[in-house]
Parts: C-alpha cells; structure tokens; sequence
C-alpha cells in the first residue's frame, strides 16, 4: 500500500507545477469579471454584501468555461462578455447616478430619445464615477493583450466542470439564502401572487434596483434576459398567460366594482380636451406666471396630491401611457412598442370613440419619438399629428400655440360632432438655460425674465411656465370664438416634476421639501375644468393610472372594465401613490425602504396597517405588469 502511494506521487509530482500555472492563468481571466462586480458594488452601494457572492459565482462560472476551450477562441469571447458586461454595468450605474434606477435591456431602446439632453446629463456624472468607470474598462486591455494560454492537458480541461458546475448549484442556492433574511418580516401574504418580501422582489422583478441588491449585476442581467426576452419565446408562456388573467380577475372581484357617486356625469357629452403638460411641476405655478392655469385650478376641480410615479425608464412616456390606458409602463424595462399589439378597448380615447367621438393627438415632435405615430393610434385615436408636418420654420416649433396659428392643424383640432382632442406641450420642457432653443424663444417675449429669479434655471422654468399659460390662454380664447368654451372639458396633468433640473437642491427648496424624501417631488399638477364645473379640492392621495377611471366617472361613461385605478370621487377609495420600487405614500404617511419616513397628517398607524399598505402596493406594481404581459382586455373581445 505504501509502494503505492509513492508511485502515484511521483506520478503527480511533474505536474504540480502546471497546475500553479493553470490557477494563475485562470485567475488572470477571473480578475476582471469579478471586478465588474466589485466596480457596481462600490458605486451602488447594495443593501446585502451576498450580491459580491453572487458575482463570485458567476465570475468563476465563467472563467472556468473560458478555461476549457482553445485559446484563440477564449480570447475573442473573453473580449466580447467582459465589455458587454462592463459597458452595461457602466452605463447601470451612470443611469443610476441621475435618474436614481436601474434600467433593464430593453430601457436602451429609449436611447436616441434622451440623446438631446446628454451633455447636461454627462455633467452630473461624480469625479468618482469617471474614475472607476475608466480603471475597469481599461483592464480587460493588459488581458487580451496578454491572454493567457489556456487548459492544454485534457483532464484539466475536463476538471473545469467542477467549478462550473458547483457555480450553478451554487447560483441556484443563493437565492434561498437571501430570502431567509427577511422570513416572516412582512407577516402578509397575497392572494393575486407572491408574498411580499425579497422573493416576491426577486420572482417578480417589478424593479432592477431591487433586485439588484439581491443578487448582483450579473444575476440581474441574467435574470433580465431570461424571464424577459427568452422565456416569453417558450411554450409554457402561453399557459402563463391565460393563468394570468383569471389572477387579475381574482384581484378585481375582490376589489369590488366602482360604484356611482355624486359626481357621476357632471360633464356627460361635453367635448373633451386632455392636456399633458410636460415637465410643468407645482412650484412653477403661481398667478403671476401662470395666472391662467391659476384660475382654471380655482374654478374646476383641483387634485392637490396628485403623484405622477416613474414606472418603466422613460418618464414621459409612461405618464402619457398612462393617462391613455390606465396601465403603467412595465417595471420590467419593455418598451410600450412591445405591447402595440395589444387591445386598449379600455383607454380614454377608445371609450370616447365608442361613445360617439372622434379623437386627435397633437404634438410638434416626429412620429418616431416614443413611436407616438403608431401607438397612439393602437390606443384609438384616429391620428396622430405633428406640427413638423405643416411647417420647415423652426421657431414655430418651439411654440405650443402653433397648433391654433396653423389653420389645417385649427380645422383638425375644430371639427365637426363630439370631439376629444389631446395636446402634449413642449414649452416647460428642460434644460433651464437661457441659450436653449425654447428659453431663447421665450426671452424674446419676456426678456424680463432674465435674472428676474435670481438663477438662471429658475429663471428660465417660470419663463417656460409662462409659455405655457399663454397655450391654455390661447386655448380658452380659441373655443370661445369657435363657440365650444361653454360645451368643454378641460383635462389637464403634469407628466413628471423638473428631474431635468440640474440643481436638486434647489427643485427641492423650490417645492418647499428640502430635508425630505425625493419621494415627495413626484406631486404635480392636474386639474379638471369647464365653465359649469363645480369648484372641488380633491386632497386624498392619488396617481397617474387614477385619471382615466375618474374622467370616465365624471362623463358618465360605464366603462365594461376595471381598471388599476380608482375613481377620485369613490368613497370607498383611500388613495395612494404606488412608487415602482415598491414604496408608497397614503394619508399623508410616506413609507419608503422599508420604514416611515413622514407622517404628514400626524395620524395613528399600526404595523398591521403597514402591513397591508406594503401588500397593496406589491399587488399594485405586479398586476399593472400582468396586465400588459397577459393582454388582459383583449379577453373580452
């Protein structure tokens, strides 16, 4: 037995060398994988520390399947993975850096939209962030210059499947792992789905960042490309679906159907105008800038916590998407072109078309941006128009007003029989300096602007407030002399708050919420008008997927469906902002990770009301999600 053993050592002994040079070659490719992960982890600052075990896994997972193959081809995949890895993770975290998320794939198709405002983004980037973002693109260079040669001897190659395979198991445990962190925290669970906790974040995937904290960047991106572009290319998505709709009938039934209440048809076959406002926050309104919105406010029904959540990626999109549908964009990062196809029997401007009307949207950018030309009219409008068509003067387009100075954009707007026209304004847009297009455009007519705040920003925010009063201005003398003023609906609501403004500080002390959670900043305004509207203050809590089902009760129109919204005026309605992340704010009690963070209204609560507030707003985020996943009104066709 002792010959033996001799024998096998001085086998194994020649190779006892190779196999030190084997681990420092394959450590050579591991480093800079495992550095992407650590690059995210200083930046991101994850609430777990797992996130880095995750990252080891995948790290050696797949250092080691680079391992086994030749070296010629190791060193091109090498190449290609660890900059798609690096320059996504990158840009993760520069995304998060200003917008406060994390994108998901499908959030780069919005790319050419914000290409316009990169420079002012580019600007807000930390001398940090440049730092460590240049350190880790810059060290796959030294190891594909310096490629190591890979596993020669067959049975190192084929010994490369431990660590393959321990990474998987290992992969696949640690989720378990985290999930054990918080057992039994939330002391809830749903009937329409999972349970609220870190595996409902983690199966769900309602937010990246969320996410993220769990796992990783590198499970996030897998997960990311798993569950939402592969697997709804399988059989059993099918089956998902049709399991998905009877969840979201089970979630409405409970829910009980919308009941009518005093304002029910107030302002039945008037012709409707929807307005979005972009970019006009709540701090940017007073009467002596906007003393037209100030007015309309003050004769019409005035929706005083109005929170306009970001879902998806792009802001105004997914208000817009909203106001239209009901329905948020989804938290998963999908684009609202992958759900053109879908059926919106249920939105504004379909129930209005069924109901007699005819619909237009108008606005002056291309069709192209956020595919308006082909989505809008997949929601029912008849058309979608854009001044570009009717003008090659630019300065035109830099006033909203166009649509009423252009005579055939006039005539579409004034036809004939029931109309609901929607306008989406450009004047408030950022950025808030004074050589910019609309800014410059403004200064020409109010140059007394300039200054007049004491910051350049500001400055030019309340000049572009003021472009767009002179639009709703405009807009009341328009119906006027076309006599309709007395026999229309104004629908106006902001798409987001000023996020484009360079100086947070400052947005935040300008809407009185300095020392606040951002949470806060999402309040903007909407408001109802018509000339026999009655003078209502609506202050309970309220967001963006509200609007439709509160329009519909007003014109008194039975919608066949429900929606994720309620109707303002429904007592049995409490009200609350659903946040994408999961946080919320109701009766004055602004919940955010995990705790309380104001209690506005100073009112009593119990963990058991927690609780259920927590559960409410998963159900909320997973059912908005479900129902553009599943196409749920196209069941009732």
């Amino acid at each position: 037995m002792k010959v033996k053993s001799l024998d096998i050592l001085k086998k194994i002994k020649p190779y006892l060398p190779g196999i030190g040079r084997d681990i420092l070659r394959f450590l050579m490719i591991f480093a800079p994988f495992f550095a992407v992960e650590l690059y995210a982890y200083a930046l991101l600052s994850p609430a777990r520390g797992t996130v880095l075990l995750f990252g080891l896994c995948w790290s050696v997972l797949l250092s080691a399947m680079l391992y086994a193959i030749p070296r010629k081809v190791s060193r091109i995949v090498f190449g290609i993975l660890f900059y798609l890895m690096a320059g996504w993770t990158v840009a993760q975290v520069g995304y998060y850096q200003i917008f406060g998320k994390l994108m998901w794939f499908t959030s780069t198709q919005f790319a050419g939209e914000g290409a316009e405002f990169m420079g002012s983004i580019l600007s807000n980037f930390s001398a940090g962030f440049w730092i460590y973002s240049i350190l880790l693109l810059g060290l796959g260079v030294p190891v594909i210059i310096f490629y190591p040669k890979t596993a020669r001897n067959h049975w190192v190659r084929l010994g490369m499947l431990i660590p393959v395979i321990l990474s998987i198991l290992w992969l696949n445990q640690l989720p378990e792992t985290v999930f054990e962190q918080d057992k039994g925290v939330w002391g809830t669970k749903s009937e329409f789905g999972q349970s609220s906790s870190l595996r409902a974040t983690y199966n769900t995937m309602y937010d990246a960042r969320n996410v993220y904290d769990i796992c990783g960047i590198y499970q996030l991106s897998f997960r990311d490309l798993w569950v939402n572009h592969l697997y709804p290319l399988t059989p059993g998505y099918r089956k998902q679906v049709n399991s998905q709709r009877k969840e979201i009938d089970q979630y409405f039934d409970q829910r009980g159907k919308q009941q009518a209440n005093e304002m029910t048809g107030i302002l039945e076959d008037k012709n409707v105008v929807l307005v979005l406002m972009e970019s006009m926050d709540d701090w940017m309104i007073s009467k002596a800038d906007t003393p037209t919105i100030c007015q309309l406010m003050d004769e019409g029904i005035q929706f005083t916590n109005f929170y306009t959540p970001g879902y998806g990626t792009a802001r105004t999109i997914n208000s817009e998407f909203c106001m239209n549908t009901g329905i948020y964009l989804p938290t998963t990062g999908k684009y609202v072109f992958d759900y053109v196809t879908n059926n919106y029997r249920q939105s504004m401007a379909s129930q209005l078309v069924a109901s007699g009307y005819t619909a237009q949207a108008f606005h002056y950018n291309t069709r192209e941006f956020y595919s308006r030309g082909v989505f809008l009219p997949a929601m029912g409008y008849d058309s979608y128009n854009t001044y570009m068509d009717y003008t090659d003067v630019k300065t035109d387009l830099y006033s909203d007003q166009y649509l009423f100075d252009n005579e055939t954009l006039s005539s579409l707007f004034f036809r004939e029989g029931q109309t609901f026209n929607t306008i989406i304004t450009r004047a408030a847009h950022g950025s808030y300096i004074y050589r910019e297009v609309v800014s410059h455009y403004g200064l020409k007519q109010y140059p007394q602007y300039k200054g007049l705040y004491g910051s350049e920003e500001e400055d030019c925010a309340r000049l572009k407030a003021k472009l767009v009063d002179d639009m709703f201005a405009r807009l009341l003398q328009e119906l006027e002399a076309h006599g309709q003023l007395e026999n229309t609906v104004i629908i106006a609501m902001t798409d987001h708050y000023t996020y484009l403004y360079d100086n947070k500080e400052e947005v935040a002390e300008l809407s009185g919420l300095k020392n606040r959670s951002t949470m806060l900043l999402e309040k903007t305004p909407c408001f109802i008008w018509s000339a026999d509207c009655p003078n209502v203050q609506v202050d309970k809590t309220m967001n963006t997927a509200d609007l439709l089902p509160t329009v519909m009760n007003l014109l008194g129109i039975e919608s066949s469906w429900d929606y994720l919204g309620q109707d303002a005026f429904d007592p049995n309605y409490p009200g609350y902002a659903i946040f994408s992340n999961g946080n919320w704010i109701s009766n004055g009690i602004v919940y955010q990770s995990g705790k309380v963070v104001h209690n506005l209204n100073n009112i009593q609560y119990t963990n058991e009301y927690l609780a259920e507030m927590n559960q409410i707003a998963q159900d909320f985020i997973h059912i908005s999600n479900t129902l553009l996943t599943c196409d749920y009104y196209e069941k009732f066709q």
